[in-house]
């Protein structure tokens, strides 16, 4: 018995069992919960504070192989910065990103903008055309930004907000 067991262990020492383990996290910097909350209205809208679902193959392989849920906190071209729950940051490439869509569907239905033609049973019918732009990435959603131009793009509130008048009297 001693014989065969020994036969055994140098058998699993030479072969593994499969499938492998994952390798180590590398160490990420960690960073509490952006204050910051935006919920896109639009094609093209998407700014820091957008929850994203990240695609499978989107992180490093020590954080799984699966869908996660990220806030974005840095757009941009060849990387995005999300934030994870677990309070990790990570660079994700623009298309491996797309919309959370629960909190912009509700945005929208609240606004009184029908959606989705409403059905009995487990999944909802296709979205209507004006809101296919919540099944893009974040790529998509840039080269909309792109092509509209800086025309386009919002100025900020602040310095209407805050401005100091010239003349006083």
């Amino acid at each position: 018995m001693a014989a065969l067991a020994e036969e055994l262990h140098q058998y699993h020492q030479a072969h593994p069992h499969y499938p492998p383990e994952r390798p180590a996290p590398p160490r990420r910097k960690r960073r509490q919960r952006p204050p910051y909350a935006h919920v896109p209205r639009g094609p093209g809208d998407i700014r820091p504070g957008t929850w994203l679902w990240v695609k499978p193959g989107g992180l490093h392989p020590a954080w799984g192989d699966m869908h996660r849920l990220a806030m974005l906190t840095r757009l941009g071209s060849p990387h995005c910065e999300v934030w994870l729950d677990d309070t990790t940051m990570h660079r994700v490439k623009p298309h491996l990103l797309i919309l959370e869509r629960t909190s912009s569907v509700s945005a929208a239905r609240a606004a009184g903008v029908t959606t989705f033609v409403e059905r009995v049973g487990l999944c909802p019918w296709p979205l209507l055309p004006e809101w296919q732009w919540l099944s893009w990435s974040v790529a998509e959603h840039l080269a909309r930004i792109e092509a509209e131009g800086p025309a386009h793009r919002l100025d900020p509130v602040q310095e209407s907000l805050f401005s100091v008048p010239t003349d006083r009297a």
